[in-house]
């Protein structure tokens, strides 16, 4: 899609969000950062109008309130652009965290990336114009012992955005996965996770490989992108090996990191 108008980046405090954020502006979008942290987002508004002359605004809001898509559409009714990238996990066995912590990353990751989502999917296709980009995982490619509750989230988002992508493209409005492995970034230090630590260099992507991943996405979107090319050849492979073989597997792999 063609740079212009404005673009709607959740989670934009930390990570992958405040890496997006001023390459979307970069490239030509105006900007509305989104996260619960106040005073990070306005700094790098403030940063991102100087350096890239955009419009660059900060929204204090989290998203996953009942409240929060009215919230943001009073901020901004029409985006060009909608990033959904807040997400929240627990590493570790699913006992071992409380149920309602569970069921706080089932709201944020998948209740409040469908209100926001299905919020602003009528307005783009009555314009016949938008992208929505859903931050997914590599998780979302098969259940993860260890990490259950958050790999199940992300294949519920892989899921809507490649069904919605499909209702949506022929009315001039695309809907992307994007499905990174493990970023070193805070939320691996929120989440108990030691992937960034143990992941292979050829399988690692800093958070500004994959906001670029996600801004070439935007501009030439396709339904599921993984930025690491390990992780797409993974995702392939995965389709001749039984799934207790890849179940088996990926309990294995996550025991080893909680040694």
């Amino acid at each position: 899609m063609e740079p212009g108008g404005t673009a709607i980046v959740t989670g934009a405090s930390a990570g992958i969000g405040a890496a997006l954020a001023p390459r979307l502006a970069a490239a030509g979008w105006d900007v509305l950062l989104v996260a619960r942290r106040a005073e990070r987002i306005e700094a790098l508004a403030q940063e991102i109008a100087r350096a890239h002359g955009r419009e660059a605004r900060a929204l204090a809001l989290d998203v996953a309130r009942d409240d929060a898509f009215a919230a943001l559409e009073a901020a901004c009714p029409a985006p060009a652009v909608l990033v959904n990238n807040a997400g929240a996990g627990r590493f570790g066995p699913a006992e071992a965290t409380p149920a309602d912590e569970q069921a706080a990353t089932v709201r944020l990751n998948c209740e409040a990336l469908t209100r926001l989502t299905l919020g602003y999917l009528p307005g783009m296709l009555a314009r016949g114009r938008g992208v929505i980009l859903n931050v997914a995982s590599i998780a979302a490619f098969q259940p993860v012992p260890y990490f259950a509750v958050y790999a199940a989230t992300k294949a519920y988002v892989l899921s809507l955005s490649e069904a919605l992508d499909v209702e949506a493209r022929a009315r001039g409005v695309r809907v992307v996965a994007v499905c990174p492995g493990p970023v070193p970034t805070e939320f691996q230090g929120i989440a108990g996770s030691p992937d960034a630590r143990l992941t292979p260099r050829h399988a690692l992507r800093t958070a500004e490989q994959v906001a670029d991943a996600c801004v070439a996405a935007v501009r030439r979107p396709r339904p599921v992108v993984v930025p690491a090319p390990v992780h797409g050849f993974m995702r392939w492979a995965q389709r001749f090996v039984p799934r207790s073989t890849v179940l088996g597997m990926a309990a294995k792999s996550m025991k080893k990191r909680m040694e």
